[in-house]
């Protein structure tokens, strides 16, 4: 009797040690790191190859072919709109160029 009690046992012992080794060992989270950030330029000036684009109410800008847009400022330049401005990396001397050009284009008419 005891022998017939004992085999089972051993059968479901052996099974339920197989089943736990073959899952994997280590845990991943993939959503848990934040998300890569583009490191690109602020400021670029405008060159041969650039495809510039006229707003209707005026305004020149450029769509990079990473999809972001640059607003033409007052030097010819072109700065990155400031909905991007989180989403990307930069340096500070570039920031505080593209801070002034802000300032610039806030304390003028909206649209020119």
């Amino acid at each position: 009797m005891r022998k017939i009690k004992i085999i089972p046992m051993a059968i479901l012992t052996t099974i339920v040690v197989l089943a736990i080794s073959c899952s994997p060992s280590r845990a991943y989270y993939y959503d848990r790191y934040p998300p890569a950030q583009t490191s690109l330029s602020l400021i670029i000036s405008p060159g041969p190859g650039f495809v510039i684009s006229h707003y209707p109410d005026g305004r020149y800008y450029y769509r990079s072919p990473e999809g972001y847009i640059y607003w033409r400022g007052w030097n010819n330049m072109y700065y990155l709109d400031r909905s991007y401005i989180r989403r990307v990396h930069y340096n500070q001397r570039e920031y505080r160029e593209w801070k002034n050009y802000d300032r610039w284009r806030r304390g003028r008419n909206r649209y020119h």
